[in-house]
């Protein structure tokens, strides 16, 4: 099971980069037109994450969970607004203002997940 939580976090890390990255959503949405990548992000983010349940038996520190439940929580508030279909999803990709703002924030959580990655002091010296 460990190795399966260690997984999970890979996976929440790929979907936030994945969430933040316009270009790389507008090429998978040309390249799979049948898929709504928007929908699609938003659906693997919550059966991925899941509340964070688990996350702090790997090691997750209780600030990076805190972290990913802000961006969960506001992830929530603003799929509210976003609407039921969208005639041109690479328009839709490109232009939405609630969409921008899922993308803004992701890339800011892994902005904040980054800074807490790096460590305060070096454990070896570069000499």
């Amino acid at each position: 099971m460990v190795k399966s939580e260690y997984l999970r976090w890979g996976k929440l890390l790929g979907i936030l980069s994945q969430m933040s990255d316009v270009e790389y959503q507008l090429a998978f949405q040309v390249d799979e037109p049948d898929i709504f990548l928007p929908d699609e992000l938003l659906i693997r983010w919550s059966e991925t994450f899941r509340g964070g349940r688990g996350l702090i038996g790997i090691g997750v520190s209780e600030h990076m969970l805190a972290i990913l439940l802000d961006f969960d929580m506001h992830l929530d508030e603003l799929i509210e607004y976003l609407p039921e279909e969208a005639d041109n999803p690479v328009d839709y990709i490109r232009d939405d203002e609630v969409w921008r703002a899922i993308r803004e924030m992701a890339d800011w959580t892994l902005s904040r997940i980054a800074e807490m990655s790096i460590p305060e002091t070096p454990s070896q010296s570069v000499n």
